[in-house]
């Protein structure tokens, strides 16, 4: 399947959430997506500002892996289950990339895995997320 990269920015840029965590668009084929999430004080999670608050990259992995299975499906897909391992605390002023790949694509039931680094490759989070691909 060939992304039809306008209307794959489109179904990125349009709900309000994603408008507010100022996602970008990496780079996106066919069972593979790569998010920014550039840093915004916003998304700080403690008292001393010090790191970003976990929801965050949560919703993060979420989205990421909604697009990897958007590659093939062309519609935002409701999220069933989601796991999220966090490694470290992504850092006060540092952007955050999602790779979200396809594991299994099915008629009713599908799999993304996740994984969320900052700018210099070091891994921050890994997720796994099941979404529904049955819905009309």
């Amino acid at each position: 399947m060939t992304i039809d990269r306008e209307r794959f920015l489109q179904i990125l840029h349009t709900p309000r959430y994603h408008q507010f965590l100022g996602l970008e668009l990496v780079d996106a084929e066919e069972g593979y997506v790569k998010l920014k999430l550039p840093f915004r004080d916003d998304f700080l999670g403690d008292e001393a500002g010090s790191y970003i608050h976990g929801g965050v990259i949560a919703a993060l992995i979420d989205i990421a892996g909604d697009f990897a299975l958007i590659t093939h499906f062309g519609r935002g897909l409701p999220t069933v289950d989601l796991r999220v391992d966090y490694l470290r605390p992504g850092q006060k002023h540092e952007d955050l990339y999602a790779v979200a790949t396809t594991v299994k694509k099915g008629r009713t039931l599908s799999i993304a895995d996740i994984t969320i680094e900052n700018s210099e490759g070091k891994k921050i989070a890994v997720g796994r997320g099941l979404y529904n691909t049955a819905t009309a």
